[in-house]
């Protein structure tokens, strides 16, 4: 008997891991599906980086504009574009729609903005596109160096008080401030940090109320700009300049811990993003786009819903969006060909993808679709005087530089590691991708001046090069790419060079501080302007991984700047990339992007573009 009722409790425990498994298995059913390959690294306005991170928060949030499915140029969004427009066109007054709604159905007001924009640029929160802010808007920049100079105060104080040393130059900062009380004998520095704090608080608003972004009444907002832009309608389309819903955000403003609350930073908790998230009776993710995110399962997907009260909500034919995440490339290919995902984006990560390709060209694959994009593959030199392990850096010689770049057989990469219709890239920019834009060609493959200018630069033969680490991030297909190109300059230049593949946070971390050799690259534009790429190596821009500076490249930036006859200012920006692609080459091109994707003729709304913009507002399975 005691055996029978163990044979039972173990079929019973059997059965129910089984449902729990199948439970945990089974995934809600979507109007329409499609796979990532990677988890989404934030939904933060204010920190969306990745192309994919953006896509999802541009189908979350709207912003004032919004982008055509088919020509990606600026729309009506939660605003009426075009906007009124001052005859030096510095001043834009966008009027917003009276029925925009935030997904709770409070009406969304040009105050949002206001926030939204704020908070992008604030010290704890900015991240890397703050820049387009603070460089475009009158008073941002000034505003974002005043907070910026008050939180590098306030750290230094924090190091005094706790008698920690300081560098020379914190030092001299610290003096220039001239603060009450810093000139006796032995300070009271955490009483001089807290009167500062206090000082500087109090000022913050009266402070960011001279950046030129205001708002009128609930629904108009005026945006002053630094110089005229002609891709400002662009810009604002853009995930950087989201509103923010602040009633409900601000629950989860961190207000308790001292080492946020002492430097002025303002940080959120990250988990805002989170549509079941309650803490501090936070209500969860509080929306203004077509869609609502209802679940998300951290690297398995994501839900989202039609928002009920979204303005357009009447020509939103899609009521339920599943994200799948499905790392493995051959796996995600395998879902969609039986039919459990409608579109794949992106093709170009299966090895069997030349396959694929030439079967479209031959016309027996007409789900398979590809186009040119706007976006290069490319490797970082590292340009700093020294590498990470303290050895002086062959790469902070342009000739170095160059003499690598000419030793790469780009074509040889394209057609026998790629095999999928890429272009061998010469310059920066994409050609032929921005209207009136021409920039003359980088140099082509040269393996004999490759060898002569490397013996001019002190290294014939390779003799006194370092070893030349390639760093890359694994997966993607950027290991072959790199034996390709490390083969080339063993062969061409005699230099020793080793690949390093690491998981794609490290890799990331080592890229932003420098820590590498060469580096794996790739950037596609964010908005269809040269600066979109060329602000990148501008010295101390966020972007600049490669610690490249050059004080004539800069000038030649802020004359672009600075420059209002777009003719001549696109002419301007054409002679900084030539000095970027045929003298310095901080960077190696390799490649053009291709927009490789899968799907069938029952999708609807999707349209092929360079930028990889498809909103899926727009987007439907016609079943």
């Amino acid at each position: 008997m005691k055996r029978l009722v163990v044979v039972i409790v173990i079929l019973l425990f059997i059965a129910l891991s089984a449902f729990t498994v199948l439970n945990i298995g089974a995934l809600p059913q979507a109007d329409f599906t499609y796979a990532i390959g990677d988890t989404i690294k934030t939904l933060d306005p204010a920190h969306t980086a990745w192309n994919e991170d953006i896509r999802i928060a541009l189908a979350l949030w709207e912003p004032l504009a919004s982008y055509h499915p088919e020509t990606t140029r600026a729309i009506s969004g939660a605003a009426h574009i075009p906007p009124q427009i001052s005859t030096d066109r510095m001043t834009y007054t966008f009027e917003l729609r009276q029925d925009a709604r935030w997904s709770n159905g409070d009406k969304v007001t040009a105050s949002d903005f206001v926030y939204g924009w704020r908070r992008a640029i604030e010290p704890g929160t900015a991240h890397v596109y703050a820049f387009l802010i603070t460089e475009n808007i009158a008073g941002a920049k000034t505003y974002s160096q005043w907070r910026n100079r008050a939180v590098r105060a306030l750290g230094i104080m924090k190091d005094l008080a706790g008698a920690k040393g300081i560098s020379e130059q914190d030092e001299e900062f610290i003096r220039s401030l001239r603060l009450p009380g810093s000139e006796q004998e032995k300070p009271h520095w955490q009483k001089i940090a807290r009167c500062f704090r206090e000082e500087h608080i109090a000022k913050m608003d009266q402070e960011f109320e001279k950046v030129e972004i205001e708002a009128l009444d609930d629904l108009h907002l005026q945006v002053r700009l630094t110089r005229p832009t002609a891709h400002f309608l662009d810009l604002v389309a853009f995930s950087t300049f989201l509103p923010i819903h602040k009633a409900s955000i601000e629950k989860l403003r961190v207000t308790d811990n001292p080492a946020v609350t002492n430097l002025t930073l303002w940080v959120f908790d990250p988990q805002w993003v989170k549509p079941d998230y309650h803490r501090n009776g936070y209500p969860g993710l509080i929306s203004n786009g077509a869609f609502t995110i209802t679940d998300w399962q951290f690297k398995r997907f994501m839900f989202f819903r039609k928002n009920p009260h979204y303005w357009d909500r009447q020509n939103v034919k899609t009521k339920s969006i599943m994200v799948r995440i499905i790392p493995e490339a051959s796996t995600a290919f395998l879902a969609y060909e039986r039919g459990e995902i409608d579109w794949l984006r992106d093709l170009t990560r299966l090895d069997f993808a030349p396959a694929l390709v030439e079967k479209m060209r031959q016309g027996k694959r007409n789900d398979i679709h590809t186009c040119p994009a706007f976006g290069t593959y490319f490797y970082y030199f590292n340009c700093q005087k020294h590498l990470p392990d303290g050895s002086e850096n062959p790469f902070a010689d342009a000739l170095v530089r160059r003499a690598f770049n000419l030793a790469v057989d780009k074509q040889a990469i394209v057609d026998k590691v790629k095999k999928i219709g890429n272009t061998p890239a010469r310059n920066f920019v994409p050609p032929n991708t921005i209207e009136g834009y021409f920039c003359p060609p980088g140099p082509e493959y040269n393996p004999d001046q490759a060898r002569t200018l490397l013996s001019e630069a002190g290294y014939a033969d390779g003799v006194g090069l370092p070893t030349i680490e390639i760093l890359y991030n694994k997966g993607y297909g950027h290991e072959k790419i790199s034996e390709a190109v490390s083969r080339m300059w063993s062969e061409i230049l005699q230099a020793k060079v080793i690949l390093k593949g690491k998981e794609m946070k490290s890799f990331d971390e080592d890229k932003t501080n420098h820590r590498f050799v060469v580096c794996r690259a790739s950037w596609y534009g964010d908005y269809s302007d040269p600066t979109t790429f060329l602000d990148m190596m501008v010295t101390d821009n966020g972007q600049n991984d490669a610690g490249f500076s050059n004080n004539d490249y800069d000038r030649l930036m802020r004359q672009a700047n600075e420059c209002r006859n777009q003719k001549q200012r696109l002419e301007i920006l054409a002679k900084a990339e030539k000095m970027l692609v045929q003298e310095q080459l901080p960077f190696l091109p390799v490649y053009y992007y291709v927009n490789l994707l899968a799907y069938k003729e029952q999708l609807k709304g999707m349209y092929l573009n360079a930028r990889e913009m498809h909103p899926f507002k727009y987007i439907y399975v016609d079943k």
